[in-house]
Parts: structure tokens; C-alpha cells; sequence
């Protein structure tokens, strides 16, 4: 298993939990009247602070964390939604031999949208986190179960991936190998009934696997598209570029909930190899013949999707991360939306960068949090999935 059920708070670790919980919340109120975003929705600025304050007023060991497995379970149960774990243990089938890396069987959560549909395609989704966090169960499941109905998904199939540090890179790639060759092999699905989708880390390891399907890494085994592409992919503030020097992380630092010092704490932790293309999307060696072939720049050429999505916020860190991804390698048409934007313009769109007004790292699963549906990113995401 990719994660197990989480250690119990010791005494020592509740009595300061609940000393600091005083301080939490009167931060949050002050920050919430002090958000100066005037893009935002009240419910988004309120998602928005708590994120922020949280990670200002408690320690690591003192943030709530449900591992993935348990969190998609239990939004399942409380839903009542059909649900069903895999884990995989064909490791040696994938990881490659020599390769010098230990990886654990990875788990994949088979979800099924209510109501089914019986012929629609099937999500293959990666959780952001920065390779330390798992998935969040008020966030990131109803934000793809929205995306399930908008294109009229019968499954979503999460993957609970390792974490760092005590998992670092190439764990994680490995084991999304492992996740589509179950898919195409075990369950004899085609890539064109797949949309793979995935936000932050998670879309850093979308990435990671079209770069391994073109020029494989030497840490797995290669994977057979069979002449197929995906249905779709949809990169939602994706983690494509592992340098901080962007001007967005300096105009952008006290928008988001995530800033530079945070960024390089993150790759201290999993460490990843900077030269790596399966890491790096954007910097690593050999990245633009890489992306030439997942996204071939001549017309009518097929690549290994039908049609692609990239979405960032204009208050968020990593907008210059995702702009550069979107507009030079995926070579994206830019949307700049914003409140008053007909969201219509994107079902005509094939490869689309929406640059989203206002809007931080992956708002729409903040959004969700809230139950708010009415967010820029979130229409774009959800018109454009309608047209897939």
C-alpha cells in the first residue's frame, strides 16, 4: 500500500495542537478581512486564508493529513458512491531491473460518478501535494467528480502514489507507470478512453509520464500506446518547471498560499534529478524534442492526446511555470478569462492555456472546499471537458 492509516497525535502534539488552535483562528479572521484580492469570491478568499494561516500557525506535525487511500474511502462512504481499491503488485513487470529504485506497490481507487453513464471515457487522476501531501477529500474529490459529470465520465481512477521524503523521485513516476499499464494491459482499455488529468505535483507527474511514453526513463519499462493517443489531458496549475527564479514567484508571493521558501523545501524533499526530463518537464535534458513528439508542432499531426488543457491562476507562483509549459512546449492558444468571459470559447478550443483572472494554485479544488462552482478556472475546466 502507497500509505497507511496516519500515526495518532502523541499528548505532547495535542496539548500544543490545541494551544496554537486559538491563534489559528484569530489569524483567520484578521487575514480573511485583510485578503486584498478583489477577484475573489468571499468563499474563495475564506479557502484561500485558511490555507494560508494554517501553514503559517502549525508545524508539519501538527497539520491534518489523511492519507489518500483513507480520504477518497471515506468521501466515498459519506457519498455513497461505488468504490473499489487495486493494489498492484506487478512491480517487477514495470520497474526496470538495475535501475537501483525500491518501489512500493502503488494503490489505484476505482470511483464511479452517480448517476453511471456505461460508454463514457475514464479519468486517470494524480493528486497534487508537492510529493508530500496527499490528496485532500473535500477538495480534490468533489473538484473531479464535477469534471466526471462535465464529460460524462462511468470512472475515475485515482492513484495513491508514495510520498517524499521518506519516497522520493522516481518513485512516483514509476508507480504511474505501473497505474497505466494496468489500465491498457489488465483492463484492456485504450488511451482513447482515457483522459489523464492532474493538478500541481500531480500534473508535474502527468507530464513526467507522456515523457516516459516517447523517451522512456531508465527507471521503468517502456509503455505501448498501441498507435492510440489520449482522449484528453488537463494540467491544472502543473509543476512544470522546478527553477524559482520566475517573476511570477516574486509578484505573486503574498497572493498564494505557496512562495519560493516553500517550493525549495518541497524539492528537498522529494529530489528530484534537475537534469531529468521525467522531473523537470520543461528544463530537463532533451525536453523540446520530447515535446515535439507528445505535441507535434505540424498541423494535422498526431501526437499522444486529441486535445490538452493547461489552466494557472494570474495571482499564483507557478503562472510563469504553467505559461511557459502551455504556450512554448505544448504550443497552447492562450485564453485570458476572466468573470465576465463567455466560457463557451473554450469548448471550440483544442490545446488551450486559460489564464485565469485573479485566481491562485489550484483554485478550483479550493473552490470545491467551499462549494463554490462559479470560479473562473473551474468554468473554463468544466466547458472545455464538455466539448471532449
Amino acid at each position: 500500500m502507497a500509505a497507511s492509516n496516519p500515526p495518532k497525535r502523541t499528548c505532547c502534539q495535542r496539548i500544543r495542537y490545541f494551544l496554537l488552535f486559538p491563534i489559528f483562528v484569530i489569524r483567520l479572521v484578521i487575514g480573511f478581512f485583510r485578503q486584498k484580492n478583489r477577484f475573489l469570491q468571499w468563499r474563495q478568499r475564506l479557502a484561500l486564508t485558511y490555507l494560508q494561516v494554517e501553514r503559517t500557525t502549525f508545524p508539519e506535525d501538527l497539520q491534518t493529513t489523511t492519507p489518500t487511500g483513507v480520504a477518497i474511502k471515506d468521501y466515498c462512504k459519506k457519498h455513497k458512491l461505488p468504490y473499489r481499491a487495486v493494489t498492484i503488485t506487478d512491480i517487477d513487470t514495470v520497474s526496470k531491473a538495475g535501475s537501483g529504485v525500491d518501489v512500493p506497490p502503488p494503490t489505484l481507487h476505482f470511483v464511479t460518478p452517480v448517476p453511471p453513464t456505461e460508454i463514457g471515457p475514464i479519468i486517470l487522476y494524480f493528486h497534487g501535494g508537492a510529493y508530500v501531501s496527499p490528496l485532500r477529500g473535500n477538495a480534490h474529490m468533489p473538484f473531479v467528480l464535477r469534471c466526471a459529470m462535465a464529460c460524462n465520465a462511468k470512472e475515475i481512477v485515482f492513484l495513491e502514489y508514495s510520498l517524499a521524503p521518506e519516497r522520493q523521485y522516481p518513485t512516483q513516476l514509476v508507480q504511474a507507470v505501473l497505474a497505466l499499464w494496468y489500465l491498457l494491459t489488465k483492463l484492456s482499455l485504450r488511451a482513447e478512453d482515457i483522459i489523464m488529468a492532474g493538478d500541481s505535483a500531480g500534473g508535474n507527474l502527468a507530464g513526467a509520464l507522456l515523457a516516459h511514453i516517447v523517451k522512456p526513463s531508465p527507471y521503468a519499462e517502456p509503455l505501448d500506446l498501441r498507435g492510440g493517443c489520449f482522449r484528453a489531458l488537463l494540467f491544472v496549475s502543473p509543476w512544470a518547471l522546478l527553477t524559482v527564479d520566475q517573476e511570477s514567484f516574486d509578484k505573486n508571493a503574498e497572493m498564494d498560499y505557496i512562495d519560493r521558501p516553500q517550493v525549495l523545501a518541497f524539492l528537498k524533499s522529494w529530489m528530484p534529478k534537475l537534469r531529468d526530463v521525467w522531473a523537470d518537464l520543461c528544463e530537463g535534458d532533451g525536453a523540446v524534442e520530447v515535446w515535439d513528439q507528445v505535441f507535434p508542432k505540424q498541423a494535422g499531426s498526431l501526437g499522444l492526446a486529441k486535445k490538452a488543457m493547461v489552466t494557472a491562476g494570474t495571482a499564483e507562483v507557478l503562472l510563469d511555470c504553467c505559461r511557459i509549459f502551455a504556450e512554448v512546449y505544448m504550443k497552447a492558444e492562450t485564453v485570458a478569462a476572466g468573470r465576465k468571459t463567455d466560457f463557451g470559447v473554450f469548448a471550440r478550443k483544442d490545446f488551450v492555456f486559460a489564464k485565469c483572472e485573479g485566481e491562485v494554485h489550484v483554485e478550483p479544488a479550493l473552490d470545491a472546499a467551499v462549494c463554490y462552482w462559479e470560479g473562473i478556472t473551474m468554468q473554463a475546466i468544466l466547458k472545455w471537458l464538455e466539448s471532449v
